[in-house]
């Protein structure tokens, strides 16, 4: 999606059965008028993308496939290591008909090591790295973050490399393979909290790391009404201006402190948040409050660097979500796609005939019309 927000076409290799597994998560959005069941995580990850249904295990599908990559400028793959070069469409397989080809296989654990062949979720990834057991309240159990660190750093890190093998072909003429892995990106997000305390010599102690809960002046506090405050006064100037805004400037030596922080719980306590926020409206000391999603979506700020993408959805209208983050890129958004909406479109591009494209739609190879 980070692609094609940036402008790219990207064709969405799905199977013609089940497609992309991410249409069966729910919670779902009923259809009003087909009573069809949408998956809400695929809207958001999907859009400006173009779904072609086809059977490249099956040969006649895989010689389609082959012609789609010999004018691909990117093929991004993920499945498990060793699957495409058993399917045969493997970099080995590609670069052959397209030597220009940058190949990105995007996997758990990458494609060498002693973890290759195993299967693995987001938690099972930021658990092998260190990431969870930073991640929770001090003398409690790890809590999995709202967010997948792995799933999302690892495509980042595709996009990236991708971008950069692009760069590169500018000067060289020729294509790569690029092995990007989710364990690894996690890994890499961790390299602050794990490289500095093993450099240290220090323990990793959860909820007392330096910003994970471990410090008075960068945490979050509970308000007398129940709702919650972030604080992240770091540098002195703000701290102190902290200190002084609550009267308690013998606070000040002991920002980077682990005990004041129920000195701090118990002033935050004296007041509600909309008190705390008029109070520091005027005071600058890195104080904001903790939002839920209904909050966000209505931020002024949010809104004003257009943030917030409605994107229609046939029968559906307008769904809001996460909108594009390049500010410089100006490509309207278009839908996610149904399963194989694309896929006439994309086949009569590569010349087939109307009988030819009927009698694949006959053999189960290739589905065209869309289904969400």
């Amino acid at each position: 999606m980070l692609l094609a927000d940036l402008g790219a076409e990207v064709i969405k290799i799905e199977s013609p059965l089940i497609g992309d597994y991410m249409r069966l998560i729910p919670p779902f959005i009923t259809h009003p008028e087909t009573g069809e069941k949408i998956s809400a995580p695929y809207l958001m990850v999907n859009r400006n993308k173009k779904s072609v249904a086809l059977n490249f295990r099956n040969a006649r599908g895989k010689e389609i496939f082959f012609r789609l990559v010999r004018d691909a400028d990117v093929l991004i793959e993920s499945f498990r290591p060793g699957a495409v070069a058993r399917w045969g469409v493997g970099y080995d397989d590609v670069r052959v008909v397209n030597p220009r080809l940058v190949y990105c296989s995007l996997s758990g654990y990458g494609q060498a090591g002693p973890y290759v062949d195993r299967a693995g979720h987001d938690l099972n990834y930021i658990a092998l790295t260190g990431l969870l057991a930073a991640n929770g309240a001090a003398n409690g159990a790890p809590i999995p973050p709202a967010a997948q660190v792995a799933d999302l750093a690892g495509g980042m890190l595709a996009v990236i490399s991708i971008l950069s093998a692009l760069v590169g072909r500018q000067k060289s003429g020729a294509g790569q393979y690029l092995d990007v892995s989710l364990f690894d990106s996690a890994l890499s997000w961790a390299g602050t909290i794990i490289g500095g305390s093993h450099a240290a010599g220090k323990k990793i102690e959860r909820g007392k790391l330096q910003l994970n809960g471990g410090m008075a002046c960068y945490n979050v506090y509970e308000t007398r009404d129940g709702e919650f405050i972030t604080l992240g006064a770091i540098e002195p100037h703000f701290w102190n201006a902290f200190c002084k805004a609550v009267g308690r400037a013998d606070l000040s030596p002991r920002a980077y402190d682990f005990e004041p922080i129920a000195d701090v719980a118990a002033i935050f306590k004296t007041k509600t948040r909309a008190e705390w926020l008029a109070l520091f409206a005027t005071v600058d000391a890195c104080i904001e409050p903790v939002r839920d999603y209904s909050e966000v979506f209505s931020d002024p700020h949010v809104r004003h660097r257009k943030l917030i993408a409605e994107i229609g959805v046939p029968g559906l209208g307008k769904i809001p979500q996460i909108g594009s983050v390049f500010v410089f890129a100006s490509n309207p958004s278009t839908s996610p796609p149904r399963l194989g909406e694309h896929t006439r479109a994309v086949l009569e591009g590569l010349a087939l005939g109307d009988l030819e494209i009927a009698e694949l739609e006959k053999a189960g190879i290739i589905k065209s019309g869309g289904t969400s």
